[in-house]
């Protein structure tokens, strides 16, 4: 039998790692029926949160960035399968030691909380044994693969009584939590329709030294690792509707395709859906990667108003027929396709902390001194260290992750498909 070069030999260990990984992830789910309760670390306000990193790929290393700079917080182990990827997260966190298995992390005592920002198939198993071995868990969106596995991690936390959030940052942007309290207050009339999309001219691919590493570098067009667009992409807008109308979907149909980029992948390359709610309003979301024009913005639509909200600017169009705002004369206005909007600015209300939890609330942040990922990392370790509860939780995430996973369905089936309330009761 030929010997391997070095070269070979590494990029088999790493693709076993990988299967052995996920296997050894996947089969923890069997065993979450049971919980012994975690006892939570008493934080003082000077004491240090020790903290973890799984998963160190693009998206865990641009956290790691933000979450190394917070005061209070020290990162003491960084974790991939990938030799250049744990580099990269040891590059951030300096003072930290690497591992290739994340249960070795988990194993360590000195550590409260992780980040998890894994492939979406091994966010569940890795958020469930992280909450039984006593840590406090910030989990990348999409929430998880299945409904199902959504609900686990949701019961994980409730039985150990451990923060978890997830990552819908669009949740501590100051213009979409002015957006909302606007809404709240009725400025736009009664809802009637909302329109979303995300719109990519690329490929999603990313280069892959080996064919044989494919699924491990590109697993996000693969269904077995994969939700899509509707989880990578249409999670964190659906998210955005279903708290702005504080109502998830009742049903959902749609259609998709593989029609653009005819390379192998199994996940669609352009979906476009519409989503009923109970009240009446329908959201239709489109997403696809062959066109870059119009972006990433929601557009909610109101008999009195319609409020376009993008990262980075929020804009206020008035009905004709609407009566006039006391200070919209006052208000800052600029031209976009020859109508007149006006611009929010969530600095200038006195009421941009939301409620949340047992009264307590999220610090207000000026615009532009902070981004949503800061904030909503700031939200999550303060929630370790004082308690309370996150305002994106596992309960307020599963709703996406319900209406993204139905909406992949009613694309495979070419069916509209009814979602009970039960589906999303824990």
């Amino acid at each position: 039998m030929a010997q391997k070069n070095p070269e070979q030999q590494s990029n088999d260990v790493t693709r076993r790692e990988f299967l052995a990984g996920s296997a050894a992830a996947l089969a923890s789910l069997a065993s979450v029926g049971v919980f012994t309760e975690a006892v939570g670390k008493t934080f003082s306000k000077n004491d240090t949160i020790t903290a973890a990193i799984i998963g160190t790929g693009n998206q865990g290393c641009f956290l790691l960035e933000r979450a190394v700079k917070l005061p209070g917080v020290r990162f003491v182990a960084c974790c991939d399968i990938q030799e250049n990827n744990l580099a990269k997260g040891l590059s951030i966190a300096k003072d930290a030691k690497g591992y290739k298995d994340y249960q070795q992390v988990l194993g360590r005592q000195d550590i409260d909380a992780v980040l998890i920002a894994t492939p979406l198939y091994l966010h569940a198993p890795m958020t469930i044994d992280a909450l039984r071995s006593g840590k406090h868990v910030f989990c990348e969106k999409m929430m998880a693969y299945s409904i199902e596995d959504a609900k686990r991690m949701i019961r994980a936390a409730r039985q150990t009584g451990l923060v978890l959030q997830i990552g819908h940052q669009r949740r501590y942007d100051p213009d979409y939590q002015h957006a909302y309290k606007l809404i709240k207050d009725g400025i736009l009339g009664r809802i009637t329709h909302v329109r979303a999309h995300w719109n990519r001219n690329a490929s999603w691919r990313r280069p892959c030294p080996d064919p044989k590493l494919d699924e491990l570098i590109n697993w996000r067009l693969y269904r077995r690792c994969s939700q899509g667009l509707m989880a990578e992409l249409g999670s964190h807008q659906i998210d955005v509707v279903n708290w702005m109308l504080e109502e998830t979907p009742s049903a959902v149909v749609g259609v998709g395709g593989i029609d653009y980029w005819k390379d192998g992948r199994e996940v669609y390359d352009n979906v476009q859906c519409i989503f009923e709610y109970p009240s009446g309003v329908k959201f239709i979301y489109q997403s696809i990667t062959s066109n870059q024009y119009d972006g990433c913005y929601e557009q909610i639509m109101g008999d009195k108003g319609t409020m376009v909200l993008q990262i980075g600017k929020a804009l206020l169009f008035r009905e004709p027929k609407a009566e006039q705002l006391v200070w919209q004369d006052m208000a800052h206005k600029e031209k976009v396709q020859g109508k007149e909007a006006i611009v929010l600015d969530a600095s200038k209300t006195t009421r941009l902390q939301e409620q949340r939890g047992e009264g307590e609330r999220v610090g207000s942040a000026q615009k532009g001194t902070k981004d949503a990922v800061v904030l909503e990392l700031e939200d999550f370790f303060r929630c370790v260290r004082e308690g309370g509860q996150p305002l994106s939780t596992g309960k307020t995430a599963l709703g996406a992750c319900v209406a993204a996973i139905k909406a992949n369905e009613a694309m495979d089936k070419m069916q509209r498909i009814t979602i009970p309330r039960e589906v999303y009761m824990v």
